[in-house]
């Protein structure tokens, strides 16, 4: 519930920001609950996590190094301000900075073949 409430903050932390275009990608704050359901699996509030993937959920919002960066330094202001929580700060830095990969230069994933057939033309 507090990271749910938190989301507004960040909202209009990146929409002050002017490296954020957020009217394209205003759909994850508003509509969608992949972004608050990530985060709660980021701040170890949920075992799994099955929303949108990540590279899926940041890349409109970030999508080169610097963007990112400054996604980072925004979600530690909202959630962390200036209460001095050092080591949960660091913890999520490390976390985004495993991520930052898969959401600045996703690697392809191949198409999976997927064969139909009518449960009358399969017997033994």
């Amino acid at each position: 519930m507090a990271i749910e409430n938190a989301l507004p903050a960040l909202r209009e932390a990146l929409e002050a920001d002017p490296c954020f275009d957020l009217p394209s990608s205003r759909g994850e704050f508003e509509q969608s609950g992949d972004l608050c359901e990530f985060l709660v699996f980021l701040f170890g509030g949920s075992p799994f996590y099955d929303g949108k993937p990540a590279a899926d959920l940041l890349s409109p919002l970030c999508n080169c190094e610097d963007a990112y960066e400054r996604f980072v330094d925004h979600l530690v202001s909202v959630f962390f301000g200036p209460s001095g929580n050092f080591e949960g700060e660091e913890g999520l830095r490390t976390t985004m900075s495993r991520l930052r990969p898969r959401v600045l230069a996703p690697k392809p994933v191949p198409p999976v073949l997927v064969y139909s057939i009518e449960n009358e033309l399969v017997h033994a």
